[in-house]
């Protein structure tokens, strides 16, 4: 038996794809307003994480379907093919989405002058149970800061001690962390230096993720990052 109302294999592409683009548009609006909010999807990695998405949903999922699909082929045999299409897709989304969710932010720490984006990934390497993980749960990145001498120079002894005996770096020290305040003037004195756009209503200060080096415009209020700029070698 075949089906009754025959579409050709190129409609039944086109209408794979289009569910495909909406299933993508709504992976990148996740990833926009939660996993990844503002400029911390170019800063810390967020489009590596969707690129598998992407690949799997508008080339892997369509063209199988372009492939296989024939409107002469018995009912139960394309119900089949289209299954393990499905299938297929579906496996390769998942894999996807479990790479966004290790590469997504877990915390930024603001250590002196620079913002250290980690992800879950950053602190499996680092041996931190999952348990003490739970302190950052939640769809939004938590922001933190690490209390450091004031002085550049004192700051500086200490971070090249710390190096010299073996030291995690501070913005690795979870133990350290203490949530950063949405006051200006605090915030000031916090990323020492750090100079505030009156016309972008923002702090820029530098930024570094396990993806990418650069600076970002920091609102205190909203704790949004926007406008990153990569650092060019």
């Amino acid at each position: 038996m075949v089906l009754s109302k025959p579409i050709n294999r190129w409609s039944a592409f086109a209408l794979h794809l289009l569910l495909s683009l909406a299933i993508l548009a709504l992976s990148i609006s996740v990833a926009l307003l939660w996993l990844f909010p503002g400029g911390l999807f170019q800063a810390a990695g967020g489009w590596e994480g969707l690129r598998i998405v992407g690949a799997v949903d508008l080339a892997l999922g369509p063209c199988l379907t372009l492939i296989v699909f024939n409107p002469q082929k018995p009912r139960a045999e394309l119900v089949r093919d289209l299954s393990l299409i499905a299938l297929v897709q579906v496996l390769a989304l998942g894999g996807g989405a479990w790479q966004v969710a290790n590469a997504r932010p877990l915390a930024v720490v603001q250590v002196f002058d620079t913002f250290y984006v980690l992800n879950r990934e950053d602190y499996r390497q680092l041996n931190v149970a999952e348990g003490e993980l739970d302190r950052l749960s939640g769809w939004t990145p938590k922001y933190f800061y690490v209390e450091v001498p004031e002085n550049p120079v004192e700051f500086v002894v200490q971070h090249t001690l710390g190096q010299l005996t073996g030291e995690k770096p501070l913005q690795q020290r979870m133990d350290l962390y203490r949530e950063l305040t949405t006051d200006r003037q605090g915030l000031e004195k916090i990323l020492h230096g750090a100079i505030w756009n009156e016309q972008d209503g923002c702090f820029r200060v530098d930024i570094e993720s396990s993806y990418r080096r650069g600076s970002i415009c920091f609102d205190p209020q909203t704790r949004r990052m926007s406008d990153f700029v990569p650092e060019h070698s």
